[in-house]
């Protein structure tokens, strides 16, 4: 029996070159939503400014979606496809929780909205606080949302069907974590 290889997280966020196992891509993809996942959490329980460093991962994303495109025999670029289609599913998602579980978040919404398109008429400190509002009633839908997208998107790339052969990003990934039977 052989031990089972460590997982190299500095060339699977960090590299963009080469290719990944399925297996590889869902826990560098489990372990970035689980980062997302804190810096959300973080936001609403600390500060908004929290948020900013969700641009952090962004590059680890891309290098992990791109390897996985590049077992796949497809252009890194694709991954652009992926970030479109995450970004509307999480937004009509996202938009049915908030309607389901936080029925008044229109009403704060158009209130911030309205105050923002007319700022002279508002007192800064109600804005802030119906901000700070929106944000804590829309957390839970939100991070559900988030989840639920993420999680779609991440299962499509995984399962993407691997080039069984070398191809321009290099050699067949082995111990991918499934057989590929599909033809």
């Amino acid at each position: 029996m052989t031990a089972p290889r460590q997982m190299d997280f500095r060339s699977l966020f960090f590299d963009p070159q080469g290719r990944i196992s399925p297996r590889a891509f869902g826990q560098g993809f489990i372990v970035l939503t689980g980062v997302m996942l804190v810096i959300m959490t973080l936001s609403v329980v600390a500060s908004p400014q929290v948020n900013m460093l969700q641009y952090a991962l962004v590059f680890p994303y891309v290098c992990l979606f791109g390897k996985r495109l590049h077992d796949a025999g497809q252009s890194a670029w694709l991954w652009l496809a992926f970030l479109v289609g995450w970004g509307i599913l999480n937004a009509v998602v996202g938009g049915i929780l908030m309607q389901m579980m936080v029925p008044g978040a229109s009403d704060i919404s158009m209130e911030v909205f309205n105050a923002i398109m007319a700022p002279d008429s508002v007192d800064q400190a109600e804005l802030s606080a119906k901000m700070e509002e929106f944000v804590r009633v829309s957390a839970v839908p939100n991070i559900l949302g988030f989840l639920i997208s993420t999680g779609l998107t991440g299962f499509a790339a995984y399962s993407l069907r691997s080039d069984p052969n070398s191809n321009r990003y290099g050699q067949p990934t082995s111990g991918g974590g499934r057989p590929d039977t599909r033809s």
